[in-house]
């Protein structure tokens, strides 16, 4: 076999660039394929209350907003995922649903976003018609591209942070709150989305809860196996008045299908033509600022100092007592505590302008159903 040669590569510093007849000024801008594609996050509105024991007041209760540390779920994970591809200086274009926000919040979230990203553009939306115009036409008040706009930025990536059903994107979770069904996805709203807005390239990220999941039973009975009857089975005695044999019905377990080519998931590759990528599983917002395990440490650690804990872990008891404390565990409260106070509460919501400390996770309901992303293509 001959020599093999090693693939020459080259890095160029580019200060300005024309783009179909747009110019662009860059620092140090790494040369890429993506320049001329657009990266959308749509973040939507977080209204849901968090917690056992609020259904005691349910007239009220999906009227309530959601805790100081949930309120910015999406806002933040929006943001991680910004941060994350800052080096590569993407043309990212944030749609936030204006519902269930505040104006100081939906200001601060616009400035966090333009501090990472200074030329990211932040459209506020109010409805999922304005969602799906913004993306086939780059004009979210105007239905059809009349000048091309969306030609000459074709879609690389959606990135999609909301609340979730079997069949739906939940934006303002249906059948829960008025005013709702402008504002979530479902499938005629899938089918708006124009394929020609799209990149051959294009992936869409869902990270709601069961965009991947068709089988509406398995939403209903919140796991994947059910108790299906099986005919009767004979005890062998006889009634004494019928003399009929006594019988009790069998019962079996079954495993329900997934019903993926049902789901909202395949609807959207279908669609659009992008690779979807989606839960089938509830989805997992809660470690967006810190971990259940890094609340309960610094809660006993702080119980050291007198403060009552209100969480209970048996790991971390033997911090009650501030004698106990190790070094490692001074460090890791001390880290925490630095992370901790760069946070703003803002209108009651806990802010932080370096976004989600961790990822969305695949949840553990409903029982039995794969918990890892899944990826549907055009069919």
């Amino acid at each position: 076999m001959g020599k093999q040669l090693k693939k020459a590569t080259s890095v160029f510093s580019i200060k300005k660039v024309t783009i179909k007849g747009t110019e662009k000024k860059f620092e140090n801008k790494v040369l890429n394929n993506d320049i001329g594609k657009e990266y959308i996050i749509v973040i939507a509105p977080q209204k849901y209350q968090h917690g056992s024991g609020l259904l005691k007041n349910a007239r009220n209760y999906w009227k309530n907003d959601a805790g100081a540390n949930g309120k910015f779920m999406f806002v933040l994970q929006g943001l991680r995922r910004v941060k994350l591809n800052q080096e590569f200086n993407f043309n990212w274009t944030i749609l936030m649903y204006t519902y269930g926000y505040t104006e100081s919040q939906i200001t601060k979230t616009k400035e966090a976003f333009q501090k990472l990203a200074p030329e990211c553009n932040f459209v506020k939306i109010a409805s999922y018609q304005e969602a799906i115009n913004y993306i086939n036409t780059k004009n979210k008040d105007k239905a059809t591209d009349d000048k091309k706009l969306r030609e000459k930025c074709l879609v690389e990536r959606v990135f999609i942070y909301c609340h979730g059903f079997v069949g739906k994107l939940a934006m303002g979770l249906t059948n829960r709150s008025s005013g709702d069904e402008k504002l979530d996805w479902d499938e005629k709203v899938a089918s708006k989305l124009h394929k020609n807005a799209f990149s051959n390239s294009a992936k869409l990220y869902s990270f709601s809860c069961k965009t991947g999941l068709g089988n509406l039973e398995i939403e209903k009975e919140n796991n994947i196996k059910k108790q299906v009857y099986d005919g009767e089975e004979y005890s062998g005695q006889s009634s004494p008045t019928t003399m009929i044999p006594m019988s009790h019905a069998v019962y079996k377990t079954i495993t329900l299908p997934l019903l993926g080519e049902k789901s909202l998931a395949q609807k959207l590759a279908n669609n659009t033509g992008a690779m979807v990528h989606a839960y089938c599983s509830r989805s997992d917002y809660e470690d967006t600022l810190n971990t259940p395990d890094e609340l309960d440490f610094m809660e006993y650690y702080e119980a050291g100092d007198g403060k009552k804990p209100a969480r209970v872990n048996e790991r971390y008891k033997y911090l009650l007592n501030k004698k106990n404390r190790k070094p490692e565990d001074v460090k890791r409260y001390d880290t925490l505590q630095k992370i901790d106070k760069k946070r703003i509460l803002i209108d009651g919501g806990r802010f932080d302008f370096d976004g989600a400390r961790y990822p969305v996770k695949g949840g553990t309901t409903p029982v039995g159903v794969p918990n890892d992303m899944k990826t549907y293509i055009k069919k």
